[in-house]
């Protein structure tokens, strides 16, 4: 499955920003769910790849900003809340749990891959809907949408 299919229109967002000028026209918490599962995802991979230690914890620091500003920027709606909460924590938990002291760790590659596969757990199949916004700023509709 690819992350078009995992992830809806959400993966067609390329910054935090998009996620959040998507997010804030969306309707229904599965696809604000979805959105920022998509959002840690891309902040995972922002980090810089390498096989050392500093690395895989690179990938933490930026998950940990990400949180910090997806729920910011998201308006600390609880569908954000949970999610970022959650597949911070679950990876801090793979990081310490792969990690033997001095010897063994995770590769930043191996942590964005489990990012990915917590991620997909709030992924929104559709369909997608958004309100439809006039000239002035006023709300006209609400259409369904599959792609940005």
């Amino acid at each position: 499955m690819n992350e078009r299919e995992i992830f809806g229109p959400a993966s067609g967002c390329q910054s935090l920003s998009e996620l959040a000028l998507l997010q804030r026209r969306v309707l229904g918490d599965d696809a604000q769910r979805a959105i920022a599962a998509y959002a840690m995802v891309l902040s995972g991979r922002s980090a810089p790849q390498g096989d050392y230690r500093e690395d895989a914890l690179g990938v933490l620091d930026c998950l940990g900003a990400a949180k910090m500003e997806l729920d910011k920027l998201l308006f600390h709606t609880k569908p954000t809340v949970i999610v970022t909460a959650t597949i911070l924590s679950e990876t801090q938990r793979f990081v310490d749990e792969m990690t033997i002291p001095c010897t063994e760790w995770p590769t930043s590659v191996e942590v964005v891959s489990f990012i990915i596969e917590i991620a997909a757990k709030f992924a929104c199949a559709g369909p997608w809907k958004r309100t439809v916004v006039g000239l002035h700023g006023q709300v006209t509709g609400i259409e369904e949408f599959d792609r940005i």
